[in-house]
């Protein structure tokens, strides 16, 4: 083997030896991407089911001890931990509730390895029950984090598209 293809093949070996953790890195993101979004469209299908129990599996639980992530804000109310959250949902329930995200403009940021950031214009249609529902636009953005039971939901933040 002459000197200019053995440097070739060190350099070949070198660079897939600096690249591969890169590799892995960009291919865990993607799986980490793809969990999140579908996370975030379980939430979806659960809160349009008005299904409290698919609602409770997808919202973050923390050990004893540890600070609840968990919060819903929006311009009419806000909802500091879990089981506040979940009441919440409980109550609208008893209505007309569906949450309709625009799935093609979905965004999913990770910033960090164990926390995503989720974007989404949503049509969000409410209404108490006996009642005429209206429909407004929100642009929804959330906090998924991972825990040992995989990623969940801790924070949802609505804001309103006009």
């Amino acid at each position: 083997m002459n000197h200019l293809m053995k440097k070739i093949i060190a350099a070949t070996v070198m660079a897939f030896l600096v690249a591969g953790p890169a590799m892995a890195t960009e291919d865990d993101a993607a799986s980490d991407i793809q969990a999140v979004r579908a996370l975030f469209l379980r939430q979806a299908a659960g809160a349009t089911a008005n299904d409290i129990h698919e609602m409770e599996a997808v919202f973050a639980v923390t050990p004893a001890g540890q600070p609840d992530p968990v919060s819903f804000v929006a311009r009419a109310y806000r909802y500091w931990g879990r089981e506040a959250v979940l009441a919440h949902f409980r109550r609208i329930f008893a209505g007309t509730w569906r949450f309709e995200p625009d799935e093609a403009a979905i965004q999913v940021t990770m910033l960090g390895k164990d926390v995503a950031q989720i974007y989404a214009p949503t049509r969000v249609t409410v209404g108490p029950p006996g009642q005429p529902a209206t429909t407004s636009q929100f642009h929804m953005t959330e906090f998924a984090i991972r825990t040992s039971d995989g990623w969940r939901i801790a924070t949802i933040v609505a804001v309103p598209a006009q």
